[in-house]
Protein backbone atom coordinates (compact mmCIF):
# COMPACT_ATOMS: atom_id res chain seq x y z
CA UNK A 1 0.00 0.00 0.00
CA UNK A 2 3.04 2.18 0.83
CA UNK A 3 4.41 2.16 -2.77
CA UNK A 4 0.73 2.61 -4.24
CA UNK A 5 0.40 5.91 -2.14
CA UNK A 6 3.68 7.08 -3.10
CA UNK A 7 3.23 6.10 -6.84
CA UNK A 8 -0.14 8.01 -6.95
CA UNK A 9 0.71 11.33 -5.22
CA UNK A 10 3.63 11.54 -8.14
CA UNK A 11 1.55 10.86 -10.95
CA UNK A 12 -1.14 13.72 -9.61
CA UNK A 13 1.71 16.26 -8.73
CA UNK A 14 3.27 15.59 -11.98
CA UNK A 15 0.10 16.51 -13.30
CA UNK A 16 -0.39 19.52 -11.04
CA UNK A 17 3.01 20.82 -12.53
CA UNK A 18 1.37 21.04 -15.36
CA UNK A 19 -1.96 22.21 -14.79
CA UNK A 20 -2.14 23.52 -11.09
CA UNK A 21 -6.04 22.03 -11.24
CA UNK A 22 -4.95 18.77 -10.88
CA UNK A 23 -5.86 19.43 -6.78
CA UNK A 24 -7.01 16.22 -4.27
CA UNK A 25 -9.95 17.73 -4.50
CA UNK A 26 -9.92 17.87 -8.70
CA UNK A 27 -9.14 14.21 -8.93
CA UNK A 28 -11.43 13.00 -6.12
CA UNK A 29 -14.32 14.55 -7.95
CA UNK A 30 -12.78 13.24 -11.33
CA UNK A 31 -12.45 9.45 -9.37
CA UNK A 32 -16.15 9.79 -7.95
CA UNK A 33 -15.01 10.04 -4.32
CA UNK A 34 -15.03 12.32 -1.47
CA UNK A 35 -11.89 14.63 -1.23
CA UNK A 36 -10.89 12.79 2.25
CA UNK A 37 -11.18 9.50 0.37
CA UNK A 38 -9.09 10.33 -1.93
CA UNK A 39 -6.55 11.68 0.85
CA UNK A 40 -6.31 8.88 2.37
CA UNK A 41 -5.12 7.15 -0.62
CA UNK A 42 -2.34 9.45 -0.88
CA UNK A 43 -1.81 8.86 2.41
CA UNK A 44 -1.38 5.38 2.56
CA UNK A 45 -3.97 4.92 5.34
CA UNK A 46 -6.65 3.40 2.78
CA UNK A 47 -6.59 0.78 -0.18
CA UNK A 48 -9.27 2.10 -2.88
CA UNK A 49 -11.14 -0.73 -4.13
CA UNK A 50 -10.62 -2.46 -7.29
CA UNK A 51 -12.95 -0.41 -9.43
CA UNK A 52 -11.57 2.96 -8.25
CA UNK A 53 -7.84 1.54 -9.09
CA UNK A 54 -9.04 0.84 -12.47
CA UNK A 55 -10.28 4.75 -12.41
CA UNK A 56 -7.23 5.46 -11.43
CA UNK A 57 -4.82 4.16 -13.57
CA UNK A 58 -7.03 5.55 -16.61
CA UNK A 59 -7.25 9.32 -15.35
CA UNK A 60 -3.56 9.22 -15.17
CA UNK A 61 -2.90 7.07 -18.32
CA UNK A 62 -0.67 4.27 -16.18
CA UNK A 63 -0.89 0.69 -14.94
CA UNK A 64 -2.54 -0.65 -12.31
CA UNK A 65 0.75 -3.13 -12.56
CA UNK A 66 3.33 0.34 -12.00
CA UNK A 67 0.57 1.67 -9.11
CA UNK A 68 0.95 -1.50 -6.94
CA UNK A 69 4.90 -1.47 -7.69
CA UNK A 70 5.16 -4.71 -9.75
CA UNK A 71 6.56 -2.96 -12.58
CA UNK A 72 8.54 0.26 -12.42
CA UNK A 73 7.29 0.82 -16.03
CA UNK A 74 3.84 3.13 -16.19
CA UNK A 75 2.80 2.18 -19.87
CA UNK A 76 -0.24 0.45 -19.08
CA UNK A 77 -0.84 -2.87 -20.91
CA UNK A 78 -4.03 -3.48 -22.23
CA UNK A 79 -3.80 -7.43 -22.08
CA UNK A 80 -3.65 -6.86 -18.29
CA UNK A 81 -6.00 -4.37 -17.70
CA UNK A 82 -8.14 -6.28 -19.77
CA UNK A 83 -7.93 -9.57 -16.90
CA UNK A 84 -8.42 -7.59 -14.66
CA UNK A 85 -11.60 -6.20 -16.31
CA UNK A 86 -13.07 -9.25 -16.77
CA UNK A 87 -12.38 -10.12 -12.69
CA UNK A 88 -14.09 -7.45 -11.95
CA UNK A 89 -17.11 -7.85 -14.31
CA UNK A 90 -17.22 -11.53 -12.84
CA UNK A 91 -17.33 -10.62 -9.55
CA UNK A 92 -20.15 -8.12 -10.36
CA UNK A 93 -21.83 -11.04 -12.09
CA UNK A 94 -21.49 -13.32 -8.88
CA UNK A 95 -22.94 -10.76 -6.88
CA UNK A 96 -25.83 -9.97 -8.55
CA UNK A 97 -26.48 -13.40 -9.97
CA UNK A 98 -30.34 -14.01 -9.88
CA UNK A 99 -30.62 -11.09 -12.33
CA UNK A 100 -28.80 -12.94 -14.80
CA UNK A 101 -30.70 -14.03 -17.87
CA UNK A 102 -30.85 -18.17 -18.11
CA UNK A 103 -27.99 -18.08 -20.71
CA UNK A 104 -25.82 -15.37 -18.52
CA UNK A 105 -26.06 -17.94 -16.11
CA UNK A 106 -25.00 -21.01 -18.10
CA UNK A 107 -22.06 -19.09 -19.40
CA UNK A 108 -20.88 -18.44 -15.52
CA UNK A 109 -21.38 -21.69 -14.36
CA UNK A 110 -20.05 -24.08 -17.92
CA UNK A 111 -17.22 -21.70 -19.43
CA UNK A 112 -15.94 -19.06 -16.92
CA UNK A 113 -14.10 -21.76 -15.34
CA UNK A 114 -11.92 -22.57 -18.45
CA UNK A 115 -11.90 -19.26 -19.85
CA UNK A 116 -10.20 -17.86 -16.45
CA UNK A 117 -7.69 -20.75 -16.36
CA UNK A 118 -6.78 -19.84 -20.18
CA UNK A 119 -6.79 -15.93 -18.97
CA UNK A 120 -4.41 -16.59 -15.98
CA UNK A 121 -1.76 -19.04 -17.34
CA UNK A 122 -2.23 -16.24 -19.83
CA UNK A 123 -1.20 -13.03 -17.32
CA UNK A 124 1.41 -15.33 -15.73
CA UNK A 125 3.51 -15.83 -19.07
CA UNK A 126 2.96 -11.56 -19.93
CA UNK A 127 4.24 -11.06 -15.85
CA UNK A 128 6.78 -13.17 -16.17
CA UNK A 129 8.17 -11.55 -19.77
CA UNK A 130 7.90 -8.72 -17.94
CA UNK A 131 10.14 -9.43 -14.81
CA UNK A 132 12.80 -11.09 -17.49
CA UNK A 133 12.96 -8.10 -18.71
CA UNK A 134 13.51 -5.96 -15.91
CA UNK A 135 16.42 -8.29 -15.24
CA UNK A 136 17.90 -7.70 -18.27
CA UNK A 137 17.17 -3.99 -17.91
CA UNK A 138 19.12 -3.71 -14.43
CA UNK A 139 22.18 -5.54 -15.55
Amino acid sequence: MKEFAKRLKQEREKKKHEDPKWTQGYVAGMLGVARPTYTSYENGTKQPPMETVHKIADLFAISTDYLHGITSDPTPSAQKDDLLDLAVSISRAFHDFDALSEDEKRFLVNELPGTVKWKLEEFRRHKARILEQEKKNNT
